[in-house]
């Protein structure tokens, strides 16, 4: 069977609490097959070099929004260099061989939907996320008779314990889901599960593949609340998105999910 890998991150905030502001939560990134990992740190060093950042820098995507420490140089760019740095960025992101895959939560419908149930339990909504992006990850990797290896950006002891308790759960013993209510996506059994999961594995920041997870999640989120994100959109374009290249009638089974909206 072929290998792929999904490298996944984190964006907005994952505490179900209604005094925290952010609207949502995602976790996602980018699905590749393995041995082109060196393709994409090709690419994106040359891209670090054509605009003079230093090679070990992490394209870091809330630094450069921000533009805050080694991309604050972005604040004294002309418009004209500024879209043009966008625009290289894009076309780099764009000839990379990979797949952008997410699950986003709407922060609001989720405490609504689930807080009674719940209550505030940081966790309960990083897991939903959690398992629902591997469990449509999954069945893109079974539509392309491939097994899939999973790699999270490193975050810290707790984070990275939870994250593989989680995997070690929904491989064993599959989603956790109410089956009257989820039955209408198809859900993958256990089974099906541990035969396309190889595994899981943390993966530094600095990581390239891990980079470019990191930038591609949060134009998927923030799409919904900004429908003209430049990103997104030039993402859609190039076909990088999950669901442009699944059929449509698909895209409720294995598509980005955007939860409780």
């Amino acid at each position: 069977m072929q290998q792929f890998a999904l490298y996944l991150d984190e964006s907005g905030s994952q505490k179900p609490s209604p005094h925290d502001q952010a609207l949502f939560f995602a976790m996602g990134g980018v699905i590749i097959k393995r041995g082109d990992e060196s393709i994409i740190e090709s690419s994106l060093n040359g891209f670090k070099t054509r605009w003079e950042i230093n090679l070990d820098t992490p394209l870091h995507s809330t630094e450069m929004r921000s533009k805050v420490n080694k991309f604050r140089f972005l604040r004294s760019l002309s418009p004209e260099r500024f879209n043009d740095f966008y625009s290289d960025l894009h076309s780099v992101i764009a000839s990379c061989p990979i797949v952008i895959h997410a699950c986003v939560v709407s922060r609001n419908g989720y405490i609504s939907r689930y807080q009674e149930m719940y209550g505030l339990n940081t966790w309960e909504m990083m897991k939903s996320s959690f398992y629902i992006l591997i469990e449509r990850s999954v069945k893109y990797a079974q539509k392309q008779e491939a097994k899939l290896m999973v790699y999270y950006e490193e975050a810290g002891k707790v984070e990275d314990r939870k994250l593989k308790s989680f995997f070690k759960e929904i491989r064993s013993n599959g989603l956790p889901f109410n089956q009257s209510t989820s039955q209408r996506y198809n859900p993958c059994t256990a089974e099906g599960l541990s035969k396309i999961l190889s595994g899981i594995e943390g993966k530094k920041k600095a990581n390239p593949v891990m980079q470019i997870a990191d930038y591609c999640l949060h134009p998927i989120a923030d799409v919904k609340l900004h429908p003209t994100n430049r990103a997104y959109h030039a993402f859609k374009t190039s076909n990088l998105i999950v669901d442009c290249i699944i059929n449509p009638e698909e895209i409720g089974e294995i598509g980005v999910k955007y939860y409780c909206y």
